[in-house]
């Protein structure tokens, strides 16, 4: 097992976001995590992260517990964040954001890291000198989705990627996540579009107020009837029902300024 989250709870100040969830991911998998805007999906990704520290239970990452490491630490040791919000810098190149990805780096093989950067993702290229303020949403996706592959990851976390997204660019953005997995890596994918997010995924779990409620693969939860009714029927934009959950902590759907990588 690659992954293995277990019994954590987490959150902010005194708020409790995460109480005691557990999932796992294998080597290989992409698994995907669906649930309401306040699920606590964010809050997750970021306490595997180490962006936000664990309270209780553990991570544990291809046998080596992580939840007690730094969050650089942790990108060492091969899991990388691509976050809700995309978190560029805007005032850098194209280039230059990518370049920060491989800021834990110091071996030879960067550039041609970067040359496979650019062919995954041909757009960039074009625009590599350029700020990245002049990007497209969607090329701003694929940026964030870049750097964090610069790191050179075992394990891709994805945070929303379709996220303010026109439909075209979603499914050039989701054509991009398979072949980052038929490249071999491992991704555990928070995404607002449910079925398109079960669609792609091997294994998928359900959250609803900080627990996993529901768990299996890909094409068990697109049958169920509870999944088709809250997540997969009429959406209002957020890939959940109308009158979703208060937001969560973690999101940064309210402008606040983005996560680092």
């Amino acid at each position: 097992m690659m992954l293995s989250v277990q019994d954590i709870h987490a959150g902010y100040g005194e708020i409790e976001v995460l109480h005691g969830v557990g999932l796992s991911v294998e080597a290989g998998e992409i698994v995907t995590l669906i649930g309401a805007n306040g699920a606590g999906k964010t809050t997750l990704l970021k306490t595997i992260s180490g962006i936000i520290k664990a309270r209780q239970g553990q991570v544990v990452f291809d046998g080596t517990e992580i939840h007690r490491m730094r969050a650089d630490q942790i990108v060492r040791a091969g899991i990388t964040q691509a976050p809700e919000g995309r978190g560029i810098l805007t005032r850098m190149t194209v280039e230059e954001n990518l370049l920060m990805g491989a800021y834990v780096r110091s071996d030879k093989e960067i550039t041609a890291d970067m040359a496979a950067t650019y062919e995954k993702f041909p757009a960039l290229r074009e625009r590599s000198s350029e700020p990245a303020s002049i990007l497209s949403g969607g090329q701003q996706q694929m940026l964030a989705i870049g750097r964090a592959l610069m790191a050179r990851p075992r394990l891709l976390l994805l945070d929303e990627p379709s996220l303010g997204l026109a439909p075209l660019m979603v499914a050039e953005i989701f054509r991009s996540i398979r072949q980052v997995r038929e490249d071999g890596l491992t991704i555990l994918i928070v995404e607002q579009n449910a079925r398109q997010a079960l669609q792609l995924a091997d294994r998928g779990y359900v959250m609803e107020r900080g627990n996993i409620v529901l768990e299996g693969t890909g094409d068990d939860l697109l049958n169920n009837e509870e999944v088709e009714r809250m997540y997969l029927g009429r959406q209002n934009g957020t890939g959940a029902k109308s009158g979703s959950r208060r937001a969560d902590p973690g999101d940064n759907r309210s402008g606040d300024a983005p996560d680092p990588m």
